[in-house]
C-alpha cells in the first residue's frame, strides 16, 4: 500500500464502520417488532373489552365506542408492518454490501483496502455501503442487486421491459446516493481532490446495463468489471459508462 493510501485508510479506520449490532436494519427490525406487538396487544385488549362498560366509562355512544376501539390498533400495526418491510429491504442491502466486500477483498491485489458499512461523522443515519482505498484514490461504491436489464435517463433508473422502459427503481436514485455518499466520505477524510480523487460508482452485481444516458456517476456491470476498473482503469465503453 502506498503512503497516501495508508494515510487515507488510517483516517477511515479511526472513524470506523457500523458494528453489526447497530446496523440500521437491526434497529428498524426492533422498532417494527415493538409497534407490531403494541398493535396486537391493543387489538387483543379491544376485543376483550366489554363495549357497554367501556362506552359508559368513556361517556361514548356504543356505536362510537365500537368504532373507537376498532381503530386503536391500526396506527401501531401500520407502523409495525412498514418497519418490518423496511428492515427486510435494509437487511438485503446490508448482505449485498457484505458479499460485494468479500469479493473485492479476495480479488483485489495488495495495496487496496475494502471498508464496508462505513459510518460517516455527519450524524446521518444512513451508512455508506462500501469504500475502497487504493493507489488510484478512493472509490465509494453503491452496490445494486436488480435482475434483468436496467437503464438510466438523467439519473432516473428503470428496469427495462421487452417493449420499452419499465418500472422505476424504488427509493432514491442509485447514482444520487452514490454521489451523496462520496461527498460525505470526502468531507470526512479531508482530501485534496486534485491529488486524491473520491469517485462515486454504482455497481450492478447481476443486472445488464442497457443504457446509461446522462448518468451523473459511473455505472459498472458486474463485480469483475469493478476490479478491472480499480486495477487497470475503465476499458469497456459499453459496460462502464459516465
Amino acid at each position: 500500500m502506498t503512503r497516501r493510501a495508508s494515510l487515507l485508510f488510517g483516517r477511515v479506520r479511526v472513524l470506523g464502520t457500523v458494528p453489526p449490532a447497530r446496523r440500521r436494519w437491526r434497529r428498524t427490525l426492533r422498532a417494527g417488532l415493538f409497534w407490531t406487538a403494541l398493535g396486537l396487544g391493543a387489538a387483543t385488549i379491544s376485543y376483550a373489552l366489554s363495549l357497554d362498560m367501556a362506552a359508559r366509562s368513556l361517556g361514548f355512544d356504543r356505536k362510537f365506542a365500537e368504532l373507537f376501539f376498532a381503530l386503536i390498533p391500526i396506527p401501531p400495526l401500520a407502523l409495525g408492518v412498514h418497519g418490518l418491510a423496511l428492515a427486510l429491504r435494509l437487511r438485503a442491502a446490508s448482505a449485498l454490501a457484505d458479499r460485494t466486500a468479500s469479493y473485492l477483498a479476495e480479488h483485489l491485489p495488495e495495496g487496496y483496502v475494502v471498508v464496508p458499512h462505513y459510518a460517516p461523522r455527519d450524524g446521518v443515519d444512513d451508512e455508506v455501503p462500501m469504500v475502497v482505498i487504493g493507489p488510484p484514490g478512493v472509490l465509494v461504491i453503491e452496490p445494486r442487486d436488480e435482475a434483468g436489464e436496467v437503464l438510466c435517463y438523467d439519473d432516473n433508473w428503470y428496469r427495462k421491459q421487452k417493449y420499452g422502459v419499465g418500472r422505476r427503481f424504488h427509493g432514491p436514485s442509485p447514482s444520487h446516493r452514490a454521489r451523496w455518499n462520496a461527498a460525505r466520505v470526502r468531507g470526512d477524510i479531508s482530501v485534496d481532490p486534485a491529488h486524491t480523487p473520491v469517485e462515486p460508482v454504482v455497481v450492478f452485481v447481476t443486472a445488464h446495463i442497457a443504457d446509461v444516458s446522462r448518468s451523473s456517476v459511473t455505472a459498472i456491470e458486474g463485480l469483475p468489471a469493478i476490479v478491472d476498473r480499480l486495477v487497470r482503469g475503465p476499458s469497456d465503453p459499453v459496460r462502464v459508462a459516465v
